[in-house]
């Protein structure tokens, strides 16, 4: 199976708000999932990606510099989605 058939768009939704509010529980509530939900979608972008994307810190979790380089192409991608989604004018 490739990198690409076991990554969803659900997961670089669960990615984005964890780059946007820096802690599973709050990323969690925002998405309305549980944070064991947050936290299996975690483990999954943690396997294609090859990188622990985020560090448990007190308060929070930090990206690490590969998640912040990531989150651009994932803001990128998912928005594309959107206008894909969007509808046309002909």
């Amino acid at each position: 199976m490739s990198k690409l058939d076991q990554l969803d768009i659900k997961q670089l939704k669960v990615f984005q708000a964890l780059i946007r509010e820096k802690n599973a529980s709050k990323a969690a509530n925002q998405l309305g999932l549980t944070q064991q939900a947050v936290s299996e979608h975690l483990k999954k972008l943690r396997d294609v990606f090859d990188d622990r994307l985020f560090l448990r810190k007190t308060n929070g979790s930090l990206p690490t510099p590969f998640a912040e380089v990531l989150s651009h192409n994932v803001d990128k991608l998912l928005n594309d989605f959107k206008a894909l989604l969007s509808p046309s004018i002909f």
